[in-house]
């Protein structure tokens, strides 16, 4: 069923293009040959004279929709066809709608094909042609709202990577900068402590350097005994006398060194 209905969507508005709608006027009745014998671009000269004799008739908008149809010229043939729905003879009408479903066929207006279809079926319900072709725009319709459905999952998607990324770049971020802040932090304490162990040690220093120095005293003890030993003869009493300061030196408590 597929091959005939496209090739009946390529054709169905040159198939009623002229056949059913001949008239007496003699562009309408050129056109019609010339559309006949395949001279679309012949055709079409002799209808736009006709519709010029003739812009109320349905019939001719329908014959030159069927001309600039065959030129490929969709978008123009979709307004004549349109135009041509506009009389009141019904087989006028549904043969307009089936070929305006087959013009926005071509322009992938697949939506705006089945309305077209489905009016010129309510007009001719046994048109098989448009039976045809409204099955393959409705699956030509079912594959486009797929195709965007798919592009919206696939932006939706893309915006949630956009947007995880974002999340993971802002949490580095802040890893980055605690990271930042406790080695600053870090560094501090380590600056504090060192400056804190350098004044101790000035201050266990300077208390040292304050404290008196006994033993002093005692460094100069061999050099005083030499002496009095020289003295001794001389002086017994001073002799004695240093003998005792000596002892009382030696019984003093010791310096302090803290």
């Amino acid at each position: 069923m597929r091959a005939p209905a496209l090739a009946l969507l390529a054709v169905a508005p040159l198939l009623f293009g002229f056949k059913m709608f001949e008239s007496r006027n003699s562009e309408v009745e050129q056109g019609n040959a010339a559309l006949q014998a395949g001279k679309a671009e012949d055709a079409l000269q002799h209808y736009d004279k006709a519709v010029a004799k003739l812009p109320g008739e349905p019939g001719v908008h329908l014959d030159r929709g069927a001309a600039l149809y065959a030129l490929s010229r969709f978008d123009e043939a979709r307004q004549e066809f349109l135009n041509a729905t506009q009389g009141p003879d019904p087989a006028v009408k549904a043969t307009a709608f089936r070929s305006l479903g087959n013009a926005l066929s071509k322009l992938e207006k697949h939506k705006e094909a089945v309305e077209a279809y489905k009016h010129a079926l309510a007009l001719r319900p046994d048109d098989k042609s448009a039976k045809w072709n409204l099955e393959i725009a409705l699956r030509k319709q079912k594959e486009e709202e797929k195709k965007k459905q798919d592009e919206q999952d696939k932006n939706k998607d893309q915006d949630k990577n956009k947007d995880d990324k974002k999340d993971q770049d802002k949490d580095k971020q802040d890893k980055d900068k605690k990271k930042d802040d406790e080695k600053k932090d870090k560094d501090k304490k380590q600056d504090e402590n060192d400056k804190q162990d350098k004044q101790d040690k000035k201050d266990k220093q300077d208390k040292q350097e304050k404290q008196p120095q006994p033993e002093k005293a005692e460094q100069n003890q061999p050099e005083r005994i030499q002496e009095m030993l020289k003295n001794l003869e001389a002086n017994p009493k001073d002799l004695e006398k240093e003998r005792a300061r000596m002892r009382a030196v030696r019984r003093g408590p010791p310096a302090r060194d803290w």
